[in-house]
């Protein structure tokens, strides 16, 4: 009769369950690490064509802004010299010609309208946060102003369009509208303002009363683009240089 032994397998020690485990885990923790930061890279890549194109627009936000403040400021002087014309102008010997001229100024407030595709693109997306906190929260903050100044457009418009309305039942749109072809930014308004005092203008309609509660309304909405600028355009253009040198430091634009 045949006896036949069995063959024990030789139990393994803890020590080798450790190492396997420890292999395992950092076979995986090194493939964490990897994803990560290839993940960290497509990121910064993805924010820096943001910031480029942020700052783009953010120079062209800026360039609007200045030229909303100085050309603003223009025509509020325009406009403060109508009030008084139009209030003493017996006193003054003022002629239909200077108030057409300075009346005409009442239509040539703009409205300012960001380029923020990329900032509405940001939030959208949810990639603000890839732009970091600092930068991140500074667009935030633009993002509040530009709808804050919406806001206070939406309030302004049926006043301007009162105006507007009061405008053209005294002043020849016609007349008007031939004084405007005439302005020319570079040679200056002055030029144009002597030309338009030599002429003789009829106004539709010369009632007192009427003229009274225009320039009433006109004297009222100039303290609105006052407050306009001090408190929305300002800020606007501090905020947005400021995000440009944050944009440029980080990202290394030019």
């Amino acid at each position: 009769m045949e006896v036949h032994s069995h063959t024990h397998t030789p139990r393994k020690k803890w020590t080798h369950y450790f190492w396997e485990f420890l292999m395992l885990f950092l076979a995986v923790f090194c493939g964490f690490l990897a994803e990560n930061k290839r993940e960290h890279i497509v990121e910064h890549q993805r924010a820096k064509v943001y910031a480029a194109n942020l700052h783009e627009e953010l120079k062209k936000d800026t360039a609007s802004l200045n030229d909303m403040l100085e050309g603003t400021k223009r025509v509020i002087a325009k406009l403060d010299t109508f009030c008084l014309y139009s209030t003493e102008k017996e006193k003054r010997n003022i002629t239909n010609s200077m108030l057409y001229y300075y009346g005409s100024f009442t239509t040539m407030i703009d409205f300012f309208e960001s380029s923020n595709t990329t900032i509405e693109q940001l939030k959208g997306s949810g990639n603000l946060r890839i732009m970091g906190n600092d930068i991140s929260q500074k667009i935030s903050n633009y993002s509040k102003s530009l709808s804050s100044l919406e806001n206070e457009y939406q309030l302004t418009k049926s006043e301007f369009s009162r105006i507007e309305e009061l405008y053209f039942k005294i002043f020849d749109g016609y007349i008007t509208q031939e004084l405007s072809s005439k302005e020319d930014f570079e040679t200056g308004f002055d030029l144009v303002r002597d030309s338009v005092f030599t002429l003789t203008l009829p106004l539709i309609n010369d009632d007192p009363g009427l003229m009274k509660e225009f320039t009433g309304w006109l004297k009222f909405e100039t303290g609105i683009y006052k407050m306009q600028n001090r408190q929305h355009l300002l800020p606007l253009r501090e905020n947005a240089t400021e995000l440009l040198g944050l944009l440029k430091e980080k990202y290394h634009l030019k």
